[in-house]
């Protein structure tokens, strides 16, 4: 069962890997440090994105570093996901789809003592894929001409956590993320003549190189009753965070022969030293939970992008504060029943205010999820299923409204590696 299960996962992988090469990002993701809603855990993302109330021994929720200490002290935790954005971008006039996709976690968690636990990981952080183009009629002297403005890059995040729950208070559990951030941040900008070998086109381009470390602190507070049921109240804080930048600028012209670009002349080619700031963000969740039951749960989150700043220019008028909202619950029919009372079914809803603000319009994002926890036959061990459908934007004031279905996989795997065998 549990090979079938893995050749099914090695599949989906596959097809969702086969699915981003036609890729069609956000057109948002030109602003901040690009489009950052895609990757969380597959776990997470099907109850709606909740994170500081969620504590588990079998998947990692490395949002809020405290749940580590729901790691069995005996156990090794590894959690791989994938997952596939389809997405549609609808303006007054155009219609554009396309598809991103790749790995959205590798995880890993394990016990050092019995109150301190360790966990690990690389998790992409945004990604930056945009085109955009603004086309002139023919002219009789130059013929046509058009300006191109383009995108690429990303960021993705190390990270290693420690989470510390004190044995004479276990109601409650503290955490520390350190993550080390690296990617790049390429953009450019053309003025082209197509038509005319009189003309020469030039582009205008920087290349932001990033790397930096940054912190997530985080606790939680889990209340059990007679009963059995938990709540449990978290949050977490991440610090706002200084990343110097390596920077190319290269300013060149160049003309077109059968469509292949040739460089003609090297106008200006500087290498100099920036940073971009990120800015603080915290959340606070709860959930209450019936062991092997149900969950149901709550997140609040703000993130003061306004403070944003890319190269010591802030940019006040069009990034503004994100304030996100979501809920999730779980559900297991019975656990001692057939194979599908046994599955988890998950949904959730997220709603954010957005962090852009373009052309007197804000750029809101809703959207629900619906999600399968599919138990094999080895305790704790399980392949997660999402999907997610949402929008983002309008197309009110000649902007850009994106209609988006996520499909995701992980497989969450928990085995007993700490333990002393009586029998060999």
């Amino acid at each position: 069962m549990r090979k079938k299960i893995v050749f099914v996962l090695l599949f989906m992988a596959f097809v969702l890997e086969l699915g981003a090469q036609n890729t069609v990002s956000s057109p948002y993701s030109k602003y901040g440090i690009g489009d950052n809603s895609s990757f969380t855990n597959t776990i997470n993302a099907s109850m709606g994105g909740i994170y500081n109330g969620l504590r588990r021994n079998n998947f990692v929720n490395y949002r809020n570093p405290a749940s580590y200490s729901a790691i069995d002290t005996q156990s090794f935790v590894f959690d791989i996901g994938f997952y596939s954005n389809n997405v549609v971008l609808q303006s007054e006039n155009a219609t554009s789809k396309g598809n991103t996709g790749g790995i959205s976690h590798i995880l890993f968690a394990f016990p050092l003592s019995k109150t301190l636990k360790m966990a690990g990981g690389l998790v992409p952080v945004s990604v930056i894929d945009y085109t955009a183009s603004e086309s002139f009629p023919t002219d009789s002297i130059i013929g046509s001409h058009k300006f191109i403005y383009g995108g690429e890059g990303g960021i993705n995040k190390v990270m290693l956590g420690l989470s510390y729950q004190p044995s004479f208070f276990e109601k409650l559990s503290i955490g520390l993320n350190a993550e080390y951030m690296f990617g790049n941040y390429y953009r450019s900008s053309t003025l082209s003549f197509p038509d005319s070998a009189n003309f020469l086109s030039s582009r205008v381009e920087y290349n932001y190189s990033i790397s930096a470390f940054n912190f997530n602190l985080a606790m939680q507070y889990s209340q059990k009753f007679t009963n059995g049921d938990a709540l449990t109240i978290g949050a977490n804080y991440v610090l706002p965070t200084h990343i110097p930048t390596q920077n190319q600028y290269r300013h060149y012209t160049f003309t077109y022969n059968a469509a292949v670009e040739i460089v003609r002349d090297s106008v200006q080619y500087e290498n100099t030293e920036g940073s971009i700031e990120l800015p603080q963000s915290f959340g606070v969740g709860l959930s209450y939970e019936r062991k092997n039951k149900f969950l149901v749960g709550l997140d609040f989150g703000y993130a003061q992008w306004s403070e944003f700043s890319l190269q010591g220019i802030r940019y006040p008028e069009i990034l503004k504060d994100n304030y996100t909202f979501n809920a999730g619950a779980e559900y297991k029919p019975d656990i001692y029943g057939n194979y599908f009372e046994k599955i988890a079914y998950r949904f959730g809803v997220n709603y954010q205010t957005g962090m852009l603000s373009l052309r007197n319009t804000d750029i809101s994002q809703i959207g629900v999820s619906l999600g399968f926890g599919l138990p094999i036959k080895k305790q704790g061990t399980q392949v997660n299923i999402y999907l997610e459908y949402g929008k983002q934007g309008t197309k009110a004031n000649n902007l850009i409204r994106e209609d988006y279905f996520r499909v995701g996989i992980s497989f969450s795997a928990k085995d007993r590696w700490f333990f002393k065998r009586k029998y060999q």
